[in-house]
């Protein structure tokens, strides 16, 4: 072998150990966002969030959803600005401020039974949330691109959303059972523990998207980039509207199943079981999907048959009072409904430049959180007015989404 040989080899080695060290060092940052995705899931309250506001909030269901559309509101003011600062100052410090932010929300909210304090509250969840959202997201992504493994982002997309849906599996019991020797509102208060614990690993993780070359940007063109990458780039602009639409549709359900448990006479000590159920059933479907997208070669077909069933089943829940098969009907719509995004994942990644990924994320998220706004005092009328027609209304609605829709199997 020639001197010249001989370099080459040493230089392929050295590259494999490089790569081999760029992997270790930032491996933990992937458990370590399990664990924080999964602390920022204990949401002890969501088991009984509708007693929450209804009993010790003193409100009514439409209020509560215009309280809603506030916390929805704040989401599309904050969402640039905060994707920005994820973009352009660190993705961990983002993940940091947004479980810091959700801590002090929860102490706040359950102080009093005031309005004002209500609005602080969600001003405060709302900023959390537009911190994580979409950062969570570009930090794994840049994770994997350090790696040399963004093929494996829908599998870890995938096991990230189920820890924080394990948190919440867990805790929503424990919110449950808390009524039987607390004030209801300690189920809102005793949040901050975990948001803190999430809050304090965020600070432990190894930024991966430091050494990216980035020109100077202004706040005007930042705020405008999202749009602009939406309008120009048609593929993205189907995937993310085809996500967006459904996943708002099935999300409403969220706010009405508490409703429809009361009207069934289930206790309300087995409402966070319930809880637990939708989250224990989104894990099984999050971990299935990323599997069975990769062995289905007509991905369009699959899509369309897989949107259709929550539909189907919004329909039927209307229909059928058997306690039993009205919450396993719920189960599937929030199931199918839910992990339908990990589809999405690969595709809308694909279709965004690297550097302002957080910011695009930030901005589909945002829309979403635009239309959740209309779409909150609709649903809360709607509910007070026949609970069973707002579910034959929703049903119908995904359906024909999925019928129109325009995704293509190269989008996917």
């Amino acid at each position: 072998m020639s001197e010249l040989e001989k370099i080459k080899e040493i230089g392929k080695d050295l590259a494999k150990t490089d790569k081999i060290f760029k992997g270790i060092s930032f491996e933990a940052n992937i458990w370590k966002s399990y664990l924080v995705s999964f602390f920022r899931g204990f949401h002890f309250v969501s088991g009984v969030l509708l007693p929450f506001f209804l009993g010790w909030g003193k409100l009514s269901f439409f209020q509560i959803m215009l309280l809603q559309s506030y916390f929805t509101i704040m989401i599309v003011l904050f969402e640039i600005p905060c994707g920005a600062i994820s973009d352009y100052i660190s993705r961990k410090f983002s993940l940091f401020l947004g479980a810091l932010a959700m801590a002090l929300a929860a102490l706040i909210y359950s102080y009093l039974p005031n309005i004002f304090l209500f609005i602080l509250g969600e001003t405060l969840f709302a900023l959390g949330y537009a911190l994580v959202s979409g950062t969570d997201e570009a930090f794994i992504f840049d994770t994997l691109r350090k790696m040399e493994r963004e093929n494996e982002m829908p599998k870890i997309m995938g096991k990230l959303r189920s820890f924080f849906l394990a948190g919440i599996g867990i805790s929503a019991p424990i919110g449950s059972m808390i009524t039987l020797f607390f004030p209801i509102r300690y189920s809102m208060t005793f949040m901050f523990f975990p948001f803190i614990i999430a809050a304090l690993i965020s600070l432990s993780l190894r930024e991966p998207n430091h050494d990216l070359e980035r020109e100077p940007s202004n706040y005007l063109s930042v705020v405008q980039l999202g749009f602009k990458e939406l309008k120009k780039n048609k593929n993205l602009r189907i995937l993310a509207f085809d996500f967006i639409i459904i996943d708002v549709l099935v999300f409403l359900l969220l706010w009405t199943y508490q409703l429809y448990l009361d009207v069934l006479s289930v206790p309300l000590v087995f409402f966070g079981f319930v809880a637990a159920s939708m989250t224990l059933t989104q894990i099984i479907f999050f971990n299935i999907i990323p599997k069975l997208q990769q062995r289905i070669k007509n991905k369009k077909m699959f899509l369309k048959i897989y949107t259709i069933i929550p539909g189907i089943a919004y329909i039927l829940i209307a229909f059928i009072i058997f306690t039993p098969m009205s919450i396993a009907l719920m189960l599937i719509i929030i199931g199918v409904g839910f992990s339908r995004n990990i589809i999405f994942v690969g595709g809308i990644n694909k279709n965004i430049e690297e550097e302002n990924r957080a910011t695009v994320l930030s901005t589909i998220s945002m829309i979403r959180s635009f239309i959740i706004t209309i779409l909150y005092p609709i649903i809360g009328l709607l509910a007070m007015w026949n609970l069973n027609y707002t579910f034959i209304i929703l049903g119908i609605s995904i359906i024909l989404v999925a019928l129109i829709s325009r995704v293509k199997n190269e989008h996917l």
